[in-house]
């Protein structure tokens, strides 16, 4: 009876706690994008693609038009004694260029991210990929605060 009483007050004061994601606010923008030019890997393009298509279909006064490049690269940071590399940074580098009423601006932008080195090759590589789409949703929550933000 107590474990009960416990678990309905515990979801109680969790549900009621009012949490809302930052970038919630995101999805009310004032901004549209005319055109979309990506260069660079497209892992991250097509994710960064799919994710500010929506803002193409968007009616706004600020109209942009948005160019990326986008770089990725491996790099060992840590080897064993055999010289087997057992750390890794994945750096993800985004250069971003956006043109607006004939004024163009450049913002270069990078997120990182360090691994362990797994023996099982395609576990490894599936990691890589997830984490490779997780630090585009951050540059893409970067890219739509900047737009919006423009003065």
């Amino acid at each position: 009876m107590l474990r009960i009483l416990f678990i309905i007050i515990l979801l109680t004061s969790l549900l009621g706690c009012g949490y809302t994601s930052i970038y919630k606010q995101n999805k009310n923008n004032n901004f549209s994008i005319t055109s979309l030019e990506f260069t660079g890997d497209k892992t991250i393009n097509n994710t960064l693609n799919r994710k500010l298509n929506k803002y193409t279909k968007n009616k706004s006064d600020k109209n942009f038009k948005v160019k990326i490049n986008s770089k990725y690269s491996k790099t060992p940071i840590a080897k064993d004694q055999t010289g087997t590399a057992t750390d890794f940074k994945l750096v993800v580098n985004l250069d971003l260029e956006f043109l607006i009423q004939n004024k163009s601006n450049k913002i270069s932008m990078t997120e990182t991210f360090n691994i362990k080195n797994d023996n099982d090759n395609f576990q490894q590589s599936k990691y890589e990929k997830e984490i490779k789409n997780n630090l585009s949703d951050f540059l893409f929550d970067k890219i739509v605060s900047h737009l919006s933000s423009f003065e």
